[in-house]
């Protein structure tokens, strides 16, 4: 196992609807690359926060004149916070997990890839990941990402938790 990329970050509202792009290189061929990503926090409960968001989306997004009524907002009971990623190996594109676990490994191989990723070689190049930021409700999100290039016979679950 070889750790091939590892970077925290910490996104605030101010980087909502941006695109992070991060080269990375495999020097080498590999079995296999393993992502390993995790965010949080995920969910934001905070009734002072999640109101006047909730309210203005309403405003936005719904027929004029719609009133909330206090049964609506026991509906939204939580915002998400919304980080996804997508792949591509010397300019072509590979996948993506645009999905809601904060915490994700995915694997790319010839034999098979995680689902949203097509069957690809872990070989020796110029890879990149693009972090898009979907959401940030409040705060900071605090984001990390470690890439590891592993050999046949290595277990996933031995890379370290994050």
């Amino acid at each position: 196992m070889e750790l091939l990329f590892d970077q925290a970050f910490a996104f605030t509202t101010a980087d909502v609807r941006k695109n992070i792009l991060l080269p990375f290189r495999a020097r080498r061929d590999y079995d296999r690359l393993v992502l390993h990503l995790h965010y949080g926090p995920k969910a934001i409960r905070d009734p002072e926060i999640i109101a006047p968001q909730i309210r203005k989306c309403v405003e936005t997004y719904f027929p004029a004149g719609y009133e909330l009524t206090e049964e609506d907002m026991k509906e939204y009971g939580q915002l998400l916070n919304f980080v996804t990623l997508s792949l591509d190996k010397d300019g072509a594109y590979v996948g993506c997990a645009h999905r809601h676990p904060p915490e994700q490994t995915l694997v790319i191989s010839e034999r098979g890839s995680s689902w949203g990723f097509a069957p690809a070689a872990a070989t020796a190049g110029a890879w990149r990941v693009v972090l898009h930021v979907q959401a940030v409700v409040a705060g900071t999100v605090d984001y990390r990402l470690q890439v590891f290039g592993m050999e046949r016979g290595e277990r996933d679950d031995a890379i370290p938790a994050l």
